[in-house]
């Protein structure tokens, strides 16, 4: 044996060593891949020769390799195609074509790649290998629309890449139609379908007919034994014509439902519990925003896929997911108690308090925030139907609340937790009797009126004066001349909003209240009190009337008499 000989039986042993360090030490298999290479003579051993520089490059191109490194792995693929054919060796020749235009485009070398993957697809095409020529143009056009963005928002700036890649997708969907590869096929379609759909949403545009024209066909061909292939086709297929903005709502979001349905159900998706966990959360709320139908029944449906989320989701991650599904939740259930559903209310607590209590961490955030809110509105509801409820529980979620949106800087939100709190205090303050409850609730109103201030919020923060009126004129009793005069500037703040015909209800309570709170200060009979008094007396009564508010009507034309006297008298 020659020297040559025994240069050649090196090099292929190294070429096995190789294979074997592959998984463990890949750093020793490059060495020896390296050393095969070398040693092997394209004249002599033309496909051991082309073998060896074939595995090297692939062994260079994995993980996250430096520019000299894909450089020299364009050589490698570059050599082994100096002697795979396309009609003698197709598999490999389209293997080695596909490393090529992988390194050079990792290289940065991006229409060399482009180049190479139309050169040798050609080539298969002429010699009617059309799978393999799909299968290159696929790669060509996965580059490019990775380029362009696909599956993320584009903006119009990047219109030419994006229509390179999509011509890309094209041409590689053209070719596997030639071929029974359903499988590429499918694939192709759905992700130039994502591609068509996230340039349509950068530009603003109103339909995204053409990206769903790809998900519904791909949706067909798909085989969802093979969950890696049928999972995004349904998603995505799903989540476009929850996004649709063309044609009839309902009919779209039906095909969505049907779609998640179908996503949920694939089989082997319980062995991802976070994935299964998402498609039944976009299940519930395709469900939830459904607007045709039965409402009682499309919240059901909503809710049920919500617990299906939660119960799927890993308990030791996606806090912050976890707790806006219970949000979400609790929001079905909200609409379901206003609708009267027996127990909705019920669920609806035991849904905030749950996503509160998943969503409290160490930062504040919005979702917390709002979580807080929503618990402690819902407790006032469960409350005021006489249902078994803990107004402290109330309370002290909606003190939460505000101060989590105060630290957010939302005073806008804030107001309104403020405002609740107050509401809340006020009602525990009529049940226990205990002025620190009246106390904490004028806190909270002077905080709702901070919050939303008159310029700029005039409605809430109307809403928020009469409130504190009415605990100022409760703490006064009658005596309490400081809170006496509070509680006159509030009202008469509020209804330097409510001045209108369709003032709320609570206009007329506020003027009914206003007159009381002057007629109480009046003790010395003074002129500019009792005509005040009178002057919102009238305007209470012009509300309460005999036919109306008989009750309401009678005392307050009791307490108009009463200032008529004392003007007369001018006694005490």
């Amino acid at each position: 044996m020659t020297a040559a000989d025994l240069g050649v039986t090196e090099a292929l042993e190294g070429r096995r060593r190789a294979a074997a360090l592959r998984e463990g030490e890949p750093a020793g298999a490059t060495g020896e891949l390296r050393a095969a290479a070398a040693a092997l003579s394209v004249e002599t051993h033309p496909v051991e020769f082309a073998l060896a520089n074939y595995d090297l490059a692939g062994l260079l191109l994995e993980g996250d390799a430096p520019t000299a490194v894909l450089e020299e792995a364009a050589q490698a693929a570059a050599r082994a195609l100096l002697v795979f054919d396309p009609q003698e060796l197709p598999d490999l020749f389209a293997g080695a074509s596909e490393r090529l235009g992988q390194a050079q485009w990792r290289a940065g070398r991006r229409d060399d790649a482009q180049r190479t993957f139309a050169q040798t697809a050609g080539a298969l095409g002429g010699v009617q290998r059309h799978a393999l020529q799909a299968r290159l143009l696929a790669s060509a056009a996965r580059l490019l629309g990775r380029t362009a963005g696909v599956g993320d928002a584009v903006s119009a700036d990047d219109a030419i890449s994006v229509s390179r890649a999509i011509n890309a997708f094209d041409a590689a969907i053209k070719a596997a139609r030639r071929t029974e590869a359903t499988a590429l096929l499918a694939s192709l379609l759905n992700d130039s379908g994502r591609l068509i759909a996230s340039t349509q949403a950068a530009a603003g545009a109103p339909h995204a007919d053409a990206a769903l024209a790809r998900f519904d066909e791909a949706a067909a061909l798909v085989d969802d034994s093979d969950l890696g292939a049928a999972l995004p086709v349904h998603g995505n297929r799903a989540a476009a014509y929850g996004l649709r903005e063309t044609g009839e709502r309902d009919a779209n979001l039906r095909e969505a439902i049907a779609s998640y349905q179908r996503a949920v159900h694939l089989p082997g998706l319980e062995a991802h519990p976070s994935d299964a966990a998402r498609l039944y959360r976009a299940l519930g709320t395709a469900w939830a925003q459904r607007p045709g139908g039965d409402r009682v029944e499309n919240l059901r449906q909503a809710d049920g896929a919500l617990a299906s989320a939660i119960e799927r989701l890993p308990d030791d991650v996606h806090r912050d997911e976890r707790a806006a599904m219970w949000s979400e939740r609790g929001l079905a259930q909200a609409e379901l108690a206003q609708r009267g559903i027996p127990g909705a209310v019920s669920a609806t607590v035991t849904a905030f308090r749950a996503g509160l209590e998943t969503a409290s961490g160490s930062e504040a955030t919005a979702l917390e925030a709002q979580l807080a809110n929503n618990l402690g509105s819902a407790i006032m509801t469960a409350a005021s139907q006489g249902q078994e409820a803990s107004l402290a529980d109330a309370a002290a979620a909606l003190d939460r609340a505000a101060e989590l949106w105060t630290s957010l800087g939302e005073p806008e939100d804030a107001g309104a937790s403020y405002l609740n709190a107050g509401l809340v205090y006020m009602t525990l303050h009529s049940a226990e009797r205990d002025t620190a409850h009246l106390d904490r609730a004028i806190e909270r109103l002077h905080g709702a009126c901070a919050a939303r201030p008159l310029g700029t919020h005039p409605e809430p923060h109307a809403a928020a004066q009469f409130n504190l009126g009415m605990a100022l004129a409760i703490r006064a009793g009658g005596t309490r001349e400081e809170d006496l005069a509070a509680s006159v500037e509030a009202f008469r703040t509020a209804l330097q909003v409510w001045t209108s015909p369709n003032a709320p209800p609570q206009a007329a309570v506020a003027h009914a209240n206003l007159g009381s709170t002057l007629l109480g200060m009046a003790r010395q009979n003074e002129p500019d009190l009792l005509r005040e008094a009178a002057y919102h007396y009238e305007q209470a009564l012009v509300v309460y009337t005999p036919a109306t508010n008989p009750q309401q009507h009678q005392v307050i034309s009791n307490n108009l008499a009463m200032v008529r006297r004392r003007q007369g008298s001018g006694e005490k």
